[in-house]
């Protein structure tokens, strides 16, 4: 195995399992480390600091499903996505016997990758609906992503996929545009039901004084 790879999993097993100076993450740690469960059911994804001689490290935690219950993910420096599962048992972290707790380069599609309306070229469908999810809830912002402007499909791409030459998957458009989603600040629900009572307030106003002008007091 790749020296960075392994430091860098080993990183991670550290924060899980703990050391002579600070104990492990328990299952309520990750919890807490991920959002959850304020985000909904789906996967919750954490990305770690940057480590040395890998591009990206990911915890991936699935309240759902007991055989995948903690997925770690770590992009080696060639941009290939690398897994290791893990589970709790109660008291700590555990490693699945066979095949699925095994170390596994994973294979990333070569095509775009259809997630509910979106598609993603370059992630692994685990990290493709992840971000779908993420997309939906308003908390992508920077991402980049090819638009057809003949049939508003988009091609969400990682940095590690080349999407030069790509044909939109929906209407076989070769013409799209590169885009980068726009970062756009969450209001509180009831903030932005009294800035909308606001606008139409005015609003009405405005007609009422235009109406008085015309048709006079």
């Amino acid at each position: 195995m790749d020296r960075d790879l392994e430091a860098a999993f080993q990183h991670v097993e550290e924060l899980l399992f703990g050391g002579p100076s600070r104990p492990g993450l328990t299952l309520y740690d990750l919890q807490r480390l991920v959002g959850y469960p304020a985000k909904g059911k789906e996967a919750y994804v954490h990305t770690l600091p940057a480590l040395p001689g890998v591009q990206a490290v990911r915890l991936y935690y699935y309240p759902e499903d007991p055989e995948l219950e903690l997925i770690v993910e770590i992009v080696d420096r060639e941009g290939k996505q690398h897994l290791r599962h893990f589970r709790w048992n109660g008291v700590t972290w555990e490693t699945p016997k066979g095949k699925k707790g095994e170390l596994k380069a994973t294979a990333v599609p070569q095509g775009p990758l259809r997630v509910g309306e979106d598609y993603f070229l370059g992630f692994a469908p685990e990290e493709a609906v992840a971000l779908e999810a993420a997309l939906r809830r308003g908390e992508a912002p920077g991402l980049k992503y090819l638009l057809c402007p003949r049939c508003r499909t988009r091609i969400f791409y990682a940095y590690s996929a080349n999407p030069q030459g790509l044909a939109c998957p929906t209407c076989g458009n070769p013409t799209l545009l590169f885009k980068t989603l726009a970062g756009e600040e969450r209001k509180d629900p009831l903030e932005a039901l009294a800035e909308e009572q606001k606008r139409l307030r005015l609003a009405l106003e405005e007609l009422l004084a235009y109406l008085k002008r015309k048709l006079g007091p």
